[in-house]
C-alpha cells in the first residue's frame, strides 16, 4: 500500500504513525503516543550524538589543527552553514522524495560526516566534514518538522513539541558528558567515532519504525520549484520579516552559548571533562522546563515563554566574562540552561504554526534557512569580535542580540497561537 493511501485505512494511530483527527480539544496523550517511535525516540538518539561534540570540537580545532579563536568560531559555525545552505533544497526534497527517504538520507550523511571529521588530517578537511554534518541536519530536521506540521493539531502543539524539545535536551545531557570523558581519558578523536555509532543506531530505528509514515499530500508532480518558492516567500513575507528575524536572534544566542562557554572554559584552563560537566549541568536545567513551557505556550501563547527566554539567556551570556573559576562558569551555565529551556521548541512551534499544512516542506525550508542564519553567523561573528577585541566584548555583543530579540517579540512579532488551523485561511490571523 502506498503512503498516499495510508490515511484512508482503518489502522490505529500508533501503527500508521499519525495522530487521530482532533475532536473538540485534541488529546495530548494520543498525539504523543503516535509520535513516540516516528519522532521522539530517533530524535533522542541523534541528539545524543550531536551533543557529544559540544565540549570537544573547540579544543579539537585548537589542539589538533592549531586553529586561532577566529577559526574555532568558523569550525563551530560550519555545521550551521551547511544546514543553512541546504535548508531550501531539503524542503524541496521532502516534497519530491517524501519524508521517510529524506529522513534516512539525513541519518546516513550524519554518520559519514562524523567519521570524516574524526579522520580529518587538517583544518580544511574538518571544515568540509562539519559542513556535510550541517547538510545531514537539514535533511533530518526538515523532514521531521514537515511531518509534525502535517499531523499535530494546533491546540496541543505547544505540549507535543515542547516535549520534543525537552527530549532532545535530555539527550544532550548525555552527549557532552560522554564526549568530554572520552576526549579527556581515551582520545580526542574518539568522540567523533562515538557519534558515528549513535548514527548507526538511529538509522536502524528509523528504518524499522517509519514504514507506515504518513506523507503530506501533493496536488501535483510537475510544479516549477522556483515558482513555488517565490510564491511561498511572497505569501509569507511578513512572517519571515518579523517572526523569522526573532528566530534568527534566538539561534544566534544559542550558538553563542555553544561557542562561548567551552571557549571561555578553555581560557580558564579547565579540562575537557570539566567543560563537559558544565555543559551537562546546563542542559540538565534546560531539559526540566519543557512541561511548564508546553502548557504555557498552549494556554497563554508562544511569546509567554519566548520573551523571558531571550532575557534570561542574554543575561547569562553577559555574565560569562565575569567568571574566573569552574564554579562561576558552572553557575552561568545553569542560568543559560534556564534561559534556553524557556525557549524549548519555540522556533519549531512558530514555524509549524505558520506553515501551510497541506504542503509544509517549501515553507519550512525557507523558515529554517532564515532561522539557521543566526546559528551560522553567530560563532563567526563572535569569534571575529573576540579575535579583534576580546572574548568579553564578544559576550556582551551577543547579549545585545538577546535584548534585540526581546524587543522584537514585544513590539513587532505577532502571536502565532491565534492562527487558524484550517485550509487556506490558515495564513490569516484572527482579530
Amino acid at each position: 500500500m502506498s503512503s498516499s493511501e495510508a490515511p484512508k485505512t482503518p489502522e490505529s494511530p500508533e501503527s500508521s504513525g499519525t495522530p487521530p483527527p482532533s475532536q473538540g480539544r485534541s488529546s495530548v496523550r494520543s498525539t504523543i503516543r503516535s509520535l513516540v517511535w516516528s519522532v521522539y525516540a530517533p530524535s533522542f538518539l541523534l541528539s545524543v550524538g550531536q551533543g557529544i561534540l559540544i565540549p570537544v570540537l573547540p579544543g579539537f580545532a585548537k589542539e589538533e589543527m592549531a586553529a586561532t579563536i577566529g577559526l574555532v568560531g568558523l569550525v563551530i559555525a560550519a555545521r550551521h552553514i551547511g544546514t543553512m545552505i541546504f535548508d531550501v533544497p531539503a524542503g524541496i526534497l521532502v516534497g519530491r522524495l517524501g519524508l521517510r527517504k529524506t529522513m534516512i538520507a539525513g541519518v546516513i550523511l550524519f554518520g559519514i560526516a562524523a567519521v570524516w571529521a574524526g579522520l580529518s588530517p587538517n583544518f580544511t578537511s574538518l571544515m568540509a566534514a562539519r559542513v556535510l554534518a550541517g547538510v545531514s541536519f537539514a535533511l533530518w530536521s526538515i523532514s521531521r518538522h514537515s511531518y509534525i506540521a502535517t499531523v499535530v493539531p494546533i491546540d496541543v502543539r505547544g505540549r507535543a513539541l515542547s516535549l520534543f524539545g525537552g527530549i532532545s535536551r535530555i539527550a544532550t545531557i548525555l552527549g557532552p558528558l560522554m564526549g568530554g570523558i572520552l576526549a579527556e581519558h581515551v582520545g580526542i578523536r574518539v568522540p567523533f567515532f562515538a557519534q558515528a555509532a549513535v548514527a548507526i543506531l538511529t538509522l536502524v530505528m528509523v528504518v524499522a519504525t517509519t514504514r507506515n509514515m504518513i506523507e503530506p499530500n501533493r496536488s501535483g508532480k510537475s510544479h516549477n520549484v522556483f515558482a513555488e518558492l517565490g510564491t511561498v516567500v511572497t505569501r509569507h513575507k511578513r512572517d519571515f520579516a518579523t517572526a523569522g528575524v526573532a528566530a534568527v536572534a534566538l539561534q544566534f544566542l544559542r550558538a553563542g552559548r555553544e561557542f562561548l562557554i567551552p571557549v571561555w572554559g578553555g581560557e580558564l584552563g579547565l579540562g575537557k571533562d570539566q567543560i563537559g560537566y558544565i555543559a551537562t549541568a546546563s542542559f540538565t536545567v534546560d531539559s526540566m522546563l519543557f512541561p511548564i513551557v508546553g502548557y504555557s505556550m498552549d494556554r497563554w501563547g508562544r511569546k509567554s515563554t519566548g520573551l523571558p527566554a531571550f532575557i534570561v539567556l542574554g543575561l547569562a551570556i553577559a555574565l560569562i566574562p565575569l567568571t574566573g573559576t569552574f564554579g562561576g562558569l558552572l553557575a552561568v551555565g545553569l542560568i543559560a540552561g534556564l534561559g534556553n529551556g524557556l525557549s524549548s521548541g519555540f522556533v519549531l512551534i512558530m514555524g509549524t504554526d505558520l506553515a501551510p499544512k497541506d504542503n509544509p516542506g517549501e515553507f519550512l525550508g525557507v523558515w529554517r534557512l532564515i532561522s539557521d542564519t543566526g546559528g551560522a553567523t553567530g560563532p563567526i561573528a563572535i569569534g571575529g569580535i573576540a579575535q579583534v577585541l576580546t572574548l568579553g566584548v564578544a559576550s556582551l555583543a551577543t547579549a545585545g542580540i538577546g535584548a534585540f530579540g526581546a524587543l522584537m517579540l514585544i513590539f513587532v512579532v505577532r502571536e502565532t497561537m491565534t492562527r487558524s488551523p484550517r485550509g487556506p485561511s490558515r495564513v490569516k490571523t484572527k482579530s
